[in-house]
């Protein structure tokens, strides 16, 4: 019964819905997101509209069957490993390209079904926040290098090292860098950073509206030959874009080879998606199931191909401005879907000369705001700041499936480590030793305790285990052990189990 529950629409929310807050919060969700799912879309490799449609169907479909008010669409490092998965296996968006972006994501989708089907919500409760935020920043350092192509006017540059687009674009920059596609991108950059603080929620639409006039004006001006600005051209919407995925013998190959990226990119949607779900269970949604939201991201991105669209995550900034405009129910991500596809058509005219340039000054203010200074600096002064910094380092110069696995084994060591610590405080009370233990004791965690109790066989203990939660049977011989040598040596050990 419990899976039936998970796996149906609560609608329950609609009691409690502020339905004009809801809508508000929804609209600018949309104005937000449309920019964006242009980006995304192209670091996934295809055609505007793939993006927008997972700005609707992902979105919606998240939202219909969550519980909650995290708005699930593209997301940039599951658009990123979507594209660097492809790329080796077909021609940047050629139709077998987007046959095989369309398979992976029904991959991923069918991935994490299975993972709700275990109830993989649990293991991501041991995933590190430290490792969230390095791989969060590594990202971000992607999207900024990989803003240099479009800011040059280049065409996408495959290096392995990111800081390789800098030499290229520094040591060549008289022989083919656009100026003109340059000063486009750094005026979207520059508005964009300039009114974050003033406009938090809306400053990257602003900053497109800028960039796009600045573009617009150039190209304009000197013309298509003399700018040579790159537009995103005619944006091709459907309102029902129905698709039935190819699942040929090259698409079912293409699977089978790519099978751990799918798991990788299934791993780390959940990941960020369950890290939101447990910010919003610990302030706005006490009642939020992790369950629930893994069924809703897994069943949304197992759809989205049937929609014309790759998979998505729930998104870290949209979900935040959700919140911030007093969203509490999906209905704003519902009323974000309709309102995109509406918007979408309305701009439609007007994306077509959007310059490729002020795409990338989006790429790069999102890469810029995924560097996050306030959430870096205080964990690099606590335990787990070496976890942070790996997984920063692993994903920038050994890549993003590599380093959300080392972030993966990090949190697991990091976890056991922690748990492997047992703390005890020793008192003197007329001659008899109290010990107080906090921690699991285990066959991890015994060593400290078992030497302090081994150096005086003829004292007289009480060892006090209320506050262990867990006590194996290794730690249990080893404690008839001491009792023993205690009483051949005539002293005592007492376990007690309440203070």
């Amino acid at each position: 019964m419990n899976l039936l529950r998970e796996a149906l629409p609560d609608l329950s929310w609609w009691r409690t819905a502020r339905i004009p807050t809801e809508a508000v919060a929804g609209v600018a969700g949309a104005l937000l997101v449309i920019p964006q799912a242009i980006t995304f879309a192209y670091l996934a490799g295809v055609a505007p509209e793939y993006g927008l449609y997972c700005a609707v169907f992902v979105g919606l479909f998240a939202s219909l069957f969550g519980h909650s008010p995290m708005v699930g669409g593209p997301n940039t490092a599951v658009s990123i490993l979507i594209g660097m998965s492809v790329l080796p296996f077909a021609g940047r968006g050629s139709p077998l390209y987007v046959d095989y972006v369309l398979a992976l994501s029904l991959m991923v989708g069918l991935v994490q079904l299975a993972i709700w089907l275990l109830r993989g919500a649990e293991i991501f409760r041991y995933f590190s926040p430290a490792a969230i935020v390095g791989v969060k920043a590594g990202v971000g350092v992607w999207l900024v290098t990989s803003a240099v192509e479009g800011a040059a006017g280049l065409s996408p540059m495959t290096t392995k090292f990111f800081y390789e687009k800098f030499y290229i674009a520094l040591t060549a920059w008289s022989d083919f860098l656009n100026p003109y596609a340059m000063l486009v991108c750094g005026v979207t950059v520059a508005a964009g950073l300039l009114l974050k603080p003033l406009w938090p929620r809306t400053y990257i639409v602003v900053a497109v509206l800028i960039g796009g006039l600045i573009g617009g004006l150039i190209y304009g001006w000197l013309g298509p030959a003399q700018s040579q600005l790159e537009l995103l051209g005619h944006v091709t919407l459907a309102v029902l874009p129905l698709h039935l995925p190819k699942l040929g013998p090259q698409q079912l190959l293409f699977l089978e080879q790519s099978f751990p990226q799918a798991l990788a990119i299934a791993v780390l949607g959940l990941a960020q998606s369950l890290v939101i779900a447990r910010d919003l269970k610990a302030t706005v949604a006490r009642g939020l199931d992790l369950h629930k939201e893994v069924f809703a991201q897994g069943i949304a991105n197992a759809a989205a191909p049937f929609f014309s669209t790759f998979a998505g995550s729930g998104s870290f900034n949209r979900t935040s401005v959700n919140v911030e405009m007093g969203a509490r129910t999906p209905l704003a991500g519902i009323v974000a879907a309709i309102a995109v596809v509406l918007i979408a058509f309305v701009l439609g005219p007007l994306l077509t000369w959007l310059p490729m340039a002020v795409i990338a000054g989006v790429m790069a203010l999102v890469g810029i705001g995924m560097i996050k200074v306030m959430e870096i600096r205080p964990l690099l002064n606590r335990i787990d700041g070496p976890v942070l910094l790996i997984t920063l380092f692993s994903v920038i110069f050994a890549g993003l499936e590599t380093g959300i696995l080392v972030a993966v084994v990090l949190s697991v060591i990091f976890f056991v480590a922690n748990v492997s610590k047992v703390r005890f405080s020793v008192t003197d009370q007329a001659g008899e030793e109290r010990i107080v233990v906090a921690g699991a004791l285990f066959y991890a965690s015994l060593d400290p305790l078992a030497k302090h109790l081994h150096g005086n066989p003829k004292g007289r203990t009480v060892l006090d285990l209320s506050r262990v939660p867990f006590c194996d049977a290794t730690a249990q011989e080893m404690l008839a052990r001491i009792h023993a040598e205690r009483q051949q040596h005539g002293g005592r050990l007492e376990v007690a189990r309440s203070g």
